[in-house]
C-alpha cells in the first residue's frame, strides 16, 4: 500500500518545458483524439443540416412503413395519414378538379350506372308497396300485365299513368363541382348528393375531352333508360334536374329562369365560394318550385264490369280475413305478454314488432320460468320471436324463496316462507342445519332479515321428550320399606337411560340440567317417621343411578313424606302410588354472550 501511494503521487512539474517537448505533446494529442473529434463534428454537422436529415429519413421511410405494417399496427398508421391525405385531395380538387376526374375515369361509368340503378330500385320498391292494395279493375289489369311481362307492379303503374315527374334538383358550383344545395321529391330514394354531383361533373368533363369541345360548354341532357337529366349552366353554377318520363319543352325555360334568379341573387357568394354551402340554403325554396309532376287524366263514366266487382269482393274478403287473423295474433300476443309480465323473476322493458317478428327486451332471473317454453305453450312459434332477456337477480318473494330452497336445502320437517325480504323457517331441524340457516340465509340475494323463532331444534324436542318420560315415571315401594317392589327394576333401568340422554342433550343445547329425586310416603304412620323414610327411598334411587354413571352434581335426593302426594288415598291403589320416588327436571340455558 505505501508503494502504491508513492506511485500514484503526481510528479512535481518541472519549472520549464522545452519547446521540443510541447510540439511532441501536441502531435501525440492529435493522434489520440483527432478521429473522435472529427466523428463528433460529422454528427454535429448532420444534425444541424435540414437537407441531410431529410435525406436520411427519405432513405428509410418506405422500410419504416413496411415494418410498421408487418407489426400489425397499420391502423394507427392509417389514422395518422388520413387527415393529411384528405386535405391534399380537397386542395387538389379546389385547384384543378381535372386531375381527380382523370384518375376516376376508368371507374366512373360503372359507378354511375350502379348508383342510378340502386336509386331506381329503391324508389320502385317504395312505390310498389304504396300501390299493392289497389282494388280497381284497372289495377287488376295492371297486375296481370306485370305478372305476364315480369315487371314490377310499380313499373306498370308508372308506365300507364305518369307523364313526367321531377324527382331531384341539384345546384352545383361550376368550378369545383361541389353541391351548393339539393332538393328531392317526397318518397323518392336518394344517393349522396355530393357523389352524384361529382359524377355529373366528371361526365361533362369526359364529354368535353372526348369531343374536343370548348371548356365552357356543358351537356344539355343525359338519358338513363326511363330517367333524363336536364342541365342548365350559368357563369358560376349548374342546375341539374332528374326527370322521370318526358317533360315538356317549357320546363327548360323554368330551369333557365330559376338559374338566372339564383345567379343574380347569389353572385357574390358564387364568385367567392370556398366550400361553405350555408349561404345557398335560401335557394332551396326556388328549387322546390321546380319539383313538379303530371299524370294522365282518368276517364270518367267508365263502368266497372261485374267481374271486377267480384274480384274486388274476393280480394276484400281475403284482406279482411288476413286482417282478422292478424288482429287475433296481436290479441294473443298481448295476452301472452300480460302473462309474461306476471311471471315472477321476469321484467319486460320494451316490446316491438318489425319484419314480421316480435322483439322483447328485459331481464330474467335464472330461477324464473323458461320464456321459450311459455311461448310454445301460448301457441307461438319460438323462431318468430326474439326474447332478449338479460340475467339478473330478482327480489320477488317467490324467486327469493326458490333461491333460498336451492341454497339451504331445508329438511323434510322445515317449511320456508318469504315476505318482503324476510325469510322465515318453521318446523323441526337439526342444530347443524339451524346454524347453517342463521349463517347463510342473510347472504342470499333478496333476503334482508330472517326469522327462526318458529324453528324447533331436534335436540330440544328430544330433551323435552326425555324430560316428560322421566317426570312421568313412578318407582313404587312396599309399605314401610326402602326396597323397590318386584318388577320395578326394568322401569328404573329405563329411567337411568333417560337421565344419561338428558344430561348429554343438555350439553349440546349449551345449558345445565338439575334433577331432583323426590321420595314420597303414604299417610299411614306418623309424620316424624315418614320423612326419614321418604329421604331413605330417594337416597336409595340416588345411589342406584350413581352406580349407572350419572353425575352426582346434577342429582339432588330429597324426601317430602306426605307433603306432595301423587294421588288421593281413598283407595289402596292411591296409597300405593304415594309410596314412591319421582323425578323433577329443571333446565337452565346458557346466558347469552355479549
Amino acid at each position: 500500500m505505501p508503494e502504491q501511494a508513492q506511485r500514484r503521487a503526481p510528479t512535481p512539474p518541472t519549472p520549464e518545458n522545452p519547446p521540443e517537448d510541447k510540439q511532441a505533446l501536441e502531435e501525440l494529442r492529435h493522434l489520440i483524439v483527432a478521429p473522435e473529434q472529427e466523428g463528433l463534428q460529422e454528427i454535429r454537422d448532420r444534425l444541424d443540416s435540414m437537407e441531410r436529415r431529410a435525406e436520411d429519413v427519405s432513405s428509410v421511410v418506405a422500410e419504416a412503413i413496411q415494418m410498421r405494417r408487418e407489426h400489425g399496427d397499420d391502423q394507427a398508421l392509417a389514422e395518422a395519414l388520413a387527415p393529411t391525405i384528405q386535405d391534399t385531395l380537397r386542395e387538389s380538387v379546389r385547384k384543378d378538379p381535372q386531375v381527380l376526374a382523370d384518375a376516376l375515369f376508368p371507374v366512373m361509368g360503372p359507378a354511375i350506372r350502379k348508383s342510378i340503378s340502386e336509386t331506381l330500385r329503391a324508389m320502385l320498391e317504395s312505390f310498389n308497396e304504396a300501390l299493392e292494395h289497389s282494388l280497381s279493375w284497372r289495377g287488376i289489369q295492371w297486375r296481370i300485365e306485370a305478372f305476364r311481362t315480369g315487371k314490377t307492379f310499380a313499373e306498370i303503374v308508372l308506365m300507364h299513368s305518369l307523364l313526367y315527374r321531377v324527382e331531384q334538383v341539384f345546384l352545383i358550383h361550376r368550378e369545383t363541382g361541389l353541391v351548393l344545395t339539393h332538393v328531392v321529391a317526397p318518397s323518392v330514394a336518394t344517393q349522396d348528393p355530393d357523389m352524384v354531383a361529382g359524377m355529373l361533373s366528371a361526365i361533362q368533363q369526359f364529354a368535353r375531352d372526348s369531343f374536343k369541345s370548348a371548356g365552357e360548354e356543358t351537356l344539355g341532357s343525359m338519358n338513363f333508360e326511363e330517367l333524363e337529366i336536364w342541365l342548365e349552366a350559368s357563369p358560376d353554377a349548374v342546375l341539374a334536374a332528374v326527370i322521370r318520363g318526358h317533360a315538356p319543352a317549357d320546363y327548360r325555360l323554368q330551369m333557365k329562369e330559376a338559374l338566372e334568379k339564383i345567379q343574380q341573387n347569389f353572385s357574390s357568394a358564387l364568385a367567392n365560394f370556398k366550400g361553405e354551402t350555408d349561404p345557398f340554403r335560401a335557394a332551396g325554396d326556388r328549387l322546390h318550385q321546380l319539383l313538379e309532376a303530371r299524370f294522365r287524366e282518368k276517364k270518367d263514366g267508365a263502368r266497372k264490369p261485374r267481374a271486377a266487382i267480384i274480384a274486388g269482393a274476393v280480394i276484400l274478403a281475403i284482406i279482411l280475413a288476413w286482417a282478422g287473423y292478424s288482429t287475433y295474433l296481436l290479441w294473443e300476443w298481448s295476452r301472452f305478454l300480460g302473462a309474461l309480465r306476471q311471471q315472477p323473476g321476469i321484467a319486460i322493458i320494451s316490446v316491438n314488432k318489425s319484419g314480421g317478428r316480435f322483439h322483447v327486451q328485459g331481464f330474467r332471473d335464472p330461477l324464473a320460468p323458461d320464456p321459450g317454453k311459455l311461448l310454445s305453450e301460448a301457441g307461438f312459434d319460438p323462431k318468430k320471436a326474439d326474447l332478449e332477456l338479460l340475467p339478473f337477480y330478482s327480489v320477488d318473494d317467490t324467486i327469493v324463496l326458490r333461491r333460498a330452497k336451492e341454497l339451504l336445502h331445508p329438511p323434510a320437517g322445515v317449511r320456508l316462507s318469504n315476505k318482503n325480504g324476510e325469510l322465515s323457517a318453521t318446523g323441526v331441524a337439526t342444530p347443524k342445519w339451524i346454524a347453517q340457516f342463521e349463517e347463510r340465509a342473510p347472504w342470499i340475494a333478496g333476503v334482508s332479515a330472517i326469522d327462526d323463532s318458529r324453528l324447533e331444534n331436534t335436540d330440544r324436542l328430544e330433551f323435552n321428550r326425555l324430560k316428560g318420560a322421566l317426570e312421568s315415571a313412578v318407582l313404587v315401594f312396599p309399605l314401610g320399606r326402602t326396597d323397590l317392589e318386584p318388577g320395578q327394576e326394568e322401569l328404573l333401568a329405563q329411567d337411568e337411560k333417560n337421565l344419561q340422554g338428558l344430561f348429554t342433550l343438555a350439553e349440546h343445547l349449551g345449558g345445565t340440567v338439575t334433577v331432583d329425586i323426590v321420595g314420597h310416603t303414604d299417610s299411614t304412620g306418623v309424620e316424624a317417621a315418614n320423612l326419614p323414610l321418604s329421604k331413605q327411598r330417594a337416597d336409595k334411587i340416588f345411589a342406584t343411578v350413581r352406580r349407572a354413571g350419572v353425575k352426582q352434581a346434577n342429582l339432588r335426593p330429597r324426601g317430602v313424606a306426605t307433603t306432595e302426594p301423587l294421588r288421593t288415598e281413598d283407595s289402596e291403589e292411591g296409597r300405593r302410588y304415594n309410596r314412591s320416588v319421582t323425578f323433577k327436571v329443571a333446565f337452565s340455558p346458557a346466558p347469552p354472550v355479549h
